[in-house]
């Protein structure tokens, strides 16, 4: 049963043939206008079709179109998605890198356990495009063979790579184990924050025992990432609620309105209840 309904699709009467066509034209221009959501929203049968027969092209530039196709037809509803699956795992072996990105990504959006062994296969793949395909294409997935994917590719010397799968491995999924936290706990040297913020997050979200030195070592150069904020609400420890109303103080926050709300959110979650410690200071307060 369709559950999806959008006004403005469902008033546009543009074929989905001119939609692909005009998709193919730009697919490989780095910024682009051109979209498949309405080819995605409406899902059917010709759809179906228009991206199978993309997918069966000699040009790679069309099989990567129908890649992007059979991605995400029917939205939440998943319209053929048995078919798309696969269709989009046999292009995991295609000779082009592109069009390998792209069945990746797919698989990603169709959440397909079924392509793990096919998507692992390409971990080390030469092109960190395919890698980054391949970090997307096991998010989500509660599946020993995608954590261990995951988890080798939290080392990827990509940063793209890195952070889709420090991303996956954190936030995505909520399994809990000694590798999994090992992983998030390497990475919080990596030098990018964004990086750092994620696995800090996936260690708060697991509970982990060390997360408050951690935080408060994130901040000791007053660089302050919207994740480690996030991090921080998580905890909801009032030791950190002194260095948390210090960013208030030190941080331009005017411009960041949702940087300002996630800093409000994680204040009042880590400020201290009667017989509390923490708004005075501790041992584990900077100097």
């Amino acid at each position: 049963m369709k559950t999806r309904h959008n006004e403005r699709y469902e008033s546009d009467n543009t074929p989905s043939s001119e939609v692909a066509r005009k998709y193919r034209e730009v697919i490989h221009e780095d910024e682009h206008e051109a979209s498949l959501a309405l080819i995605s929203y409406r899902g059917g049968e010709e759809e179906f079709r228009l991206g199978k027969e993309y997918c069966s092209s000699d040009d790679p530039g069309d099989r990567a179109t129908g890649a992007d196709i059979l991605a995400q037809l029917g939205w939440g509803d998943q319209t053929f998605r048995d078919e798309s699956i696969e269709i989009l795992t046999r292009l995991l072996d295609d000779s082009d890198v592109y069009v390998v990105y792209c069945a990746a990504v797919g698989l990603g959006h169709r959440s397909a356990d079924s392509a793990i062994p096919a998507l692992v296969r390409h971990i080390e793949h030469p092109d960190p495009l395919v890698r980054y395909g391949v970090a997307f294409g096991l998010l989500g997935l509660d599946d020993a063979r995608a954590i261990a994917g995951l988890i080798k590719l939290t080392a990827d010397d990509d940063r793209d790579v890195r952070n889709w799968a420090v991303f996956g491995l954190g936030t995505q999924i909520d399994t809990d184990t000694p590798a999994i936290r090992d992983a998030l706990r390497e990475v919080l040297s990596d030098s990018d924050h964004e990086i750092r913020g994620e696995a800090l997050v996936g260690l708060a979200k697991r509970g982990y025992p060390a997360i408050i030195p951690e935080l408060i070592n994130e901040w000791k150069d007053d660089d302050v990432s919207i994740l480690s904020i996030e991090a921080a609400g998580m905890t909801r420890d009032p030791r950190l609620f002194h260095r948390l109303n210090q960013f208030t103080e030190i941080l331009t926050l005017d411009d960041d309105p949702s940087f300002a709300s996630k800093l409000a959110d994680a204040i009042a979650a880590c400020t201290p209840k009667a017989g509390q410690g923490g708004a005075s200071g501790g041992d584990n307060r900077p100097n």
